[in-house]
């Protein structure tokens, strides 16, 4: 009887519906990759390669061991764009469209987990918020499709093939994905990096990255006169700090660099500079070498990553409003109930403690994984290497220094789990663990402190 009780409340939680949606979403992907059809040499792909590239695409990464282009055929490119579509909507969300389109009721407790997935405070209203961010999702692809239609066409040199990979790249812009189609043989894992000079190329995709990081909640709430002020105001405030930040940190410290934008235009380095700050924010779209970075840009570029983009959004990272968060902690003092006063309003203290589990979650999570690949990987790799990779996993990021075709299966595993992570969210993960000390019985007694010094 106890079994049966707690398998009814495995299924009816919220967060483990989100957890097993997409880890079957990524079981199916890794099958569909696997498969002789999907791959170019006609065999099948082995299980840990299928794995690792279906849970990039799921988790809306980009992190690759096999050349998207040169790997996977027409079939396999398709599976992997629809399972970036998938994954950057969220599970939860395509599954109450086709609730929609069927006409089926949604019943409380998916209702429950379609707010748990937006991080709503309430499940008011959510069902609607999901039918406005997948039309407004697919409005917008469509609006980049054509403005990278010109560019792909030119690079293609047929409409039908340029057409797909303006799809193709709209998508995995918009969903903060860090996928292409446009390597060559002789130019693998090379991103768009022979597009550096590209401004009809690279201006459309660094307004869909920047859209699609700011968050649903934004976009929405822009077509509503700022009904949700506070957030919308903290997300586009930080949002646009960081990325001016890291362009001007970039534009200074590789200006002179031969190997990113040294050669460039002044122009080109602008442009150049700005792309790499709003794509480390966990689009993963290249146009520069990553292992070329100076050591600075390397650690300005670990920083944006993780932080991310914005809740409700495509991106990954502990969040900007997170970031927001912890700024005021270090610069305020909270009251007597644990508040921090922001002019007329409160950060809650639930908020906070919120805050702060985020961000020890994914530390504890950082540290771990640097370990263990740092155990599984021989000592040419530089630790540097495996941090910048971690980050950029956990975040959803994409971007690498080089070394993800080259790591051995405990270490791809490992980055597949950081991924995954990432994309569910720090915050359900820590609620799905937290909540097994919750006790409403217990929850209103007033107990001794414990004396610990800190």
């Amino acid at each position: 009887m106890s079994v049966m009780k707690n398998l009814k409340r495995i299924r009816l939680n919220p967060s483990i519906k989100i957890i097993m949606g997409f880890l079957l979403l990524i079981l199916l992907g890794t099958l569909l990759i696997s498969l002789p059809i999907s791959n170019r040499d006609g065999y099948w792909l082995n299980f840990v390669d299928s794995f690792f590239t279906s849970t990039s695409a799921v988790c809306v990464t980009g992190l690759t061991v096999v050349d998207t282009t040169m790997q996977f055929t027409l079939f396999g490119q398709i599976v992997i764009l629809l399972l970036i579509q998938m994954g950057g909507l969220g599970i939860i969300a395509v599954t109450s469209l086709i609730f929609i389109i069927l006409r089926k009721k949604i019943n409380l407790y998916n209702r429950m987990a379609i707010q748990e997935s937006l991080s709503k405070d309430t499940i008011q209203g959510v069902v609607k918020f999901i039918k406005k961010t997948i039309i407004i999702s697919l409005i917008i692809e469509g609006v980049g499709t054509l403005l990278l239609l010109y560019s792909t066409i030119s690079y293609s040199g047929s409409f039908w093939k340029g057409l797909f990979y303006a799809i193709f790249m709209s998508i995995s812009s918009f969903c903060n994905a860090g996928f292409d189609i446009l390597g060559t043989e002789s130019q693998q894992f090379a991103s768009l990096h022979s597009f550096a000079s590209n401004i009809t190329m690279l201006l459309p995709i660094i307004f869909l990255i920047i859209i699609g990081g700011i968050g649903f909640v934004v976009i929405i709430d822009g077509f509503k006169n700022f009904r949700n002020k506070q957030h919308t105001k903290v997300v586009l405030i930080i949002s646009s700090i960081l990325i001016i930040l890291g362009t001007v940190i970039f534009l200074i410290c590789e200006w002179n660099n031969p190997n990113t934008i040294g050669n460039m235009s002044v122009g080109e380095k602008i442009l150049n500079s700005l792309f790499q700050s709003v794509t480390c924010r966990t689009a993963g779209i290249a146009t520069v070498e990553q292992s070329a970075l100076t050591e600075i840009s390397k650690i300005t570029t670990m920083s944006l990553m993780f932080i991310g983009g914005s809740p409700n959004s495509t991106a990954g990272g502990i969040k900007t409003t997170t970031f927001f968060i912890l700024l005021l902690i270090m610069t305020r003092t909270p009251n007597n109930h644990g508040d921090i006063r922001l002019k007329d309003r409160k950060i809650s203290r639930k908020l906070i403690m919120k805050t702060f589990k985020i961000l020890a979650f994914t530390i504890c999570s950082l540290i771990i994984s640097i370990i263990f690949l740092r155990i599984f990987e021989p000592n040419s790799i530089a630790l540097d290497d495996i941090v910048f990779e971690c980050i950029s996993a956990i975040s959803t990021v994409g971007l690498s220094l080089g070394i993800t075709p080259i790591l051995t299966i405990s270490s791809k595993i490992i980055l597949s789990i950081l991924m995954f992570i990432g994309r569910i969210g720090i915050a359900t993960i820590a609620m799905v663990i937290s909540s097994k000390n919750i006790n409403p019985a217990t929850d209103e007694i007033e107990y001794s402190s414990t004396d610990i010094i800190i």
